[in-house]
């Protein structure tokens, strides 16, 4: 799809037909469920803060004593708890790693400020302790994970296109990625080394719009309670990816009753809901999603070629068996279809359909005081169908000529987990599990493009290359894990674990030693260290079969080393620095499109090529200073100075994605009121390029009616750079009460000063005396202004 900026119709006189209809399905909704008059009742308000005074309290249970009325802390510390009588009121306050409070506090119905409650705080399990450097807490966080630098209020504000969670991770120290995908790049891995897992269960390929680079992913926003992202080096309990980790976890429902939410956009339809059963023994949440971007490319004009539809599904069901024992079930499933046509431009067609499906089950229980148990059982299917075609008779240059492909894949397995901890006394506790998966895939590809060449005489010919893979591979995939973590007195802590892993297609067996330590010479201040190695073996449903691959890689092995300084000061400032260094060794062989053109057949274009590097590295220094509490401005500032390379015979050659200095700001006003604006800026190097050359050359024997023909080539891979990136996304939303739930009206401009972001370059002939040269000129162009205007109604 040649020019990115394919939204670069939209505006907002073309959107407003749907801004009008939104607008006016929002004032519906907001007359239907206007209150009615009701006996006197007050709100009770609140905040929760650290002891310091400044610091929020998220996640924190306030609980009405003796009137079963329940309510969680927000990001920002803040509860509030309504219908109450006016009056005085019992409050109890429990959160982990403070001193349970009680307090009374008043509840009027006249509008009155959050009453503060401080929080002491309380040594934390062993277990409870967050160790790992680059370690970060999102959504709801608690002392447990310290370093969170987005809680849900934050995300919820951040502007994004279809308030995706993978893309707003772009918020995150040490993730790259372009408008168009929300792949993670972190730390200058690429994104398949990144392990992306839901409440335990590992998404193998968690991206929406596969054939557009996975512009978004296939879980829900509003379906998440919690995440942690660890960008440093993991325990070895986690395993299988060299990269990072991406936990997610689903929401609790409320405290009592059920919670239902719904929401519109320019480019989704959401709906959840959640709630208990079994006199609060069970849980239940259901949600839905369904994305229009062909719609809306339809109704507002633009000229494209590119139709994709989308939707998603969770859902899960636990239950308190007894009084120690907990059982979940839970589905996950995703589908794609897209439509690209571009008759004109490249002459070329697709049709894809792409689906997954996952369902477990988890076990966990407590079989007597210190030892605890998870189980969780596994099944899932991956799938994909293309077919498309290319006919361009007047190129045969930078596309076949013609050009033809149909590619069938599916991924089936089945596995089982299982993770035991031992706490053997306050200052030791020990860790140890398995994971085994047998899995089936089957690829069944084709395809052919032919191209004009010059033969050995200089006269011009037609060349026709042809690919045909078809193979089922089976096989098993485990591993094992021990660890050991210990507190040495009150200021350090340290965990030493020993990793195996082993893949059956491939032969791999691999022992991976890892530490990591923490120290906390003051109560604001805490070092984290991490040293170890990490594999990662190519997995069944990977191998590349479009680019003629038929056989697996070996697996590829690395060491990383990361030490962090987290400091927390008066008024609710927090500092943290850190630095890393990781070095791959056995590096797998990659196929890259060096144009970087955003086209869904890439293996047929001629820039093509595959990169075989002997080593890769990766090292940065990250610095993150955050303001919290409650003054009314919340803010935060990031600066990454970093390096990602490759070792291609002998040299070192910067990654795609690699960006030197990265800057990001962002800050939201007021907090805690019924309206806010809230912005981010963003600013990185410019990514490498590879200059292209194209030749004239003129045949001997031009036969015919061809007069001559165009060759292409390459320049040294990625020696030039791209123009500084720099965006502005701005984000305003109103709440207010309906009936007795919320709603929330948004607006969000993507690129509000329409800056022209470059994803490459591009190259044109000119004449040049009798000769033709090859210029540079701005080439496939990134997302231009992009307003999006909806609702969320929450229930």
């Amino acid at each position: 799809m040649k020019g990115a900026r394919w939204q670069a119709g939209l505006s907002l006189d073309r959107t407003a037909a749907a801004v009008t209809a939104v607008m006016a399905l929002a004032a519906v909704l907001a007359l239907a469920g206007a209150p009615r008059p009701a006996a006197a009742q007050a709100i009770l308000r609140g905040i929760v803060l650290d002891e310091d005074g400044t610091r929020p309290v998220p996640s924190a249970d306030v609980e009405l004593v003796g009137e079963r009325r329940r309510a969680q802390t927000a990001g920002d510390g803040r509860f509030e708890l309504a219908g109450v009588a006016p009056g005085p009121h019992r409050l109890r306050v429990v959160a982990l790693g403070y001193r349970d409070a009680d307090t009374t506090l008043v509840a009027s119905a006249v509008l009155s400020p959050a009453h503060r409650i401080v929080l002491a705080r309380a040594p934390l399990p062993l277990e409870g302790i967050s160790i790992a450097p680059g370690r970060f807490g999102l959504l709801e966080a608690s002392p447990a994970v310290s370093g969170t630098v987005l809680t849900r209020a934050d995300i919820e504000a951040i502007p994004q296109i279809g308030g995706d969670v993978l893309r707003m991770l772009r918020a995150m120290p040490g993730v790259a990625s372009d408008d168009i995908s929300a792949k993670l790049n972190v730390r200058g891995a690429a994104p398949r080394d990144t392990q992306v897992r839901l409440d335990g269960m590992e998404l193998f390929e968690p991206y929406h719009l596969q054939d557009q680079d996975g512009a978004l992913g296939v879980v829900d926003l509003e379906s998440l309670g919690s995440m942690e992202m660890i960008t440093g080096g993991f325990p070895a309990d986690m395993g299988g990816r060299m990269g990072s980790i991406l936990d997610m976890r689903t929401r609790p429902p409320p405290a009592e009753g059920k919670r239902t939410a719904a929401g519109l956009s320019l480019s989704s339809v959401f709906f959840s809901s959640e709630g208990t059963f079994a006199g609060d023994r069970g849980q239940w949440l259901a949600t839905a999603r369904r994305g229009f971007l062909d719609i809306v490319l339809d109704i507002t004009g633009v000229d494209d070629k590119l139709s994709p539809r989308y939707w998603d599904g969770l859902g899960r069901v636990q239950l308190l068996v007894a009084p120690d024992h907990l059982v979940s079930f839970e589905v996950l499933a995703a589908g794609d279809d897209g439509l690209w046509s571009d008759e004109e431009d490249s002459g070329a067609h697709l049709e894809s359909n792409w689906s997954s499906g996952y369902a477990w089950a988890t076990w966990q229980a407590s079989f007597r005081p210190g030892l605890r148990a998870e189980t969780l059982v596994s099944a899932g299917h991956l799938g994909r169908d293309r077919t498309g075609s290319l006919a361009k008779p007047d190129d045969g240059v930078f596309t076949p000529l013609l050009g033809t492909v149909r590619d069938l894949a599916s991924y089936d397995f089945a596995g089982i987990r299982q993770d035991w901890q031992v706490t053997v006394s306050e200052d030791l506790v020990l860790k140890s599990g398995f994971d085994l998966r047998y899995g089936s895939a089957d690829y069944d590809y084709a395809s052919s493009a032919s191209w004009h060449f010059l033969d050995e005489n200089g006269r011009i010919g037609t060349r026709e290359d042809r690919s045909r893979v078809e193979t089922s591979p089976t096989g098993y995939e485990g591993g094992g894990y021990l660890s050991a973590r210990t507190r040495w007195g009150s200021k350090l802590t340290s965990e030493v674990g020993l990793r195996l892993d082993g893949l059956s297609h491939t032969g791999d067996r691999d022992v991976s030693p890892r530490i990591l330590a923490r120290w906390d010479p003051g109560q604001r201040t805490s070092v984290k260290a991490s040293l170890g190695q990490y594999v990662q073996g190519q997995r069944l449903y990977e191998l590349d079969v479009v680019d003629g691959e038929t056989a697996f890689s070996p697996a590829e092995r690395g060491r990383q080393v990361a030490v962090g300084l987290e400091r927390r000061f008066a008024g609710g400032l927090s500092g943290r620095l850190e630095a890393y260094h990781r070095l791959v060794d056995d590096a797998r062989g990659f196929f890259v499109n060096v144009a970087r053109e955003i086209n869904p057949l890439l293996e047929l274009d001629s820039d093509r090529m595959r990169l075989d590097p002997t080593r890769s590295r990766a090292q940065g220094i990250e610095l993150i200073l955050s303001q919290e509490g409650e003054a009314p401005l919340a803010w935060s500032a990031m600066y990454v100075l970093s390096r990602s390379e490759d070792e291609l015979e002998g040299i070192w050659v910067p990654r795609t994605l690699d960006q030197p200095h990265t800057l990001s700001l962002r800050t939201a006003f007021p907090r805690g009121r019924s309206w806010q604006v809230s912005a981010s800026w963003q600013y990185h190097t410019g990514w490498p390029a590879t200059d292209q050359i194209v030749e004239v050359v003129i045949p001997a024997d031009p036969g015919g009616e061809a007069a001559r023909i165009l060759q292409r080539g390459f320049g040294p891979l990625n020696r030039a750079r791209l123009p500084a990136y720099h965006r502005l996304d701005m984000r305003a939303t109103k709440s207010f009460g309906v009936g007795h739930g919320q709603l929330e009206l948004f607006l969000d401009v993507f690129n509000v000063y329409d800056r022209v972001n470059l994803r490459g370059f591009a190259y044109n002939l000119v004449p040049s005396g009798r000769s033709w040269i090859s210029r540079r000129v701005p080439g496939e162009e990134l997302l231009p202004r992009l307003p999006t205007l909806g609702f969320r109604w929450v229930f």
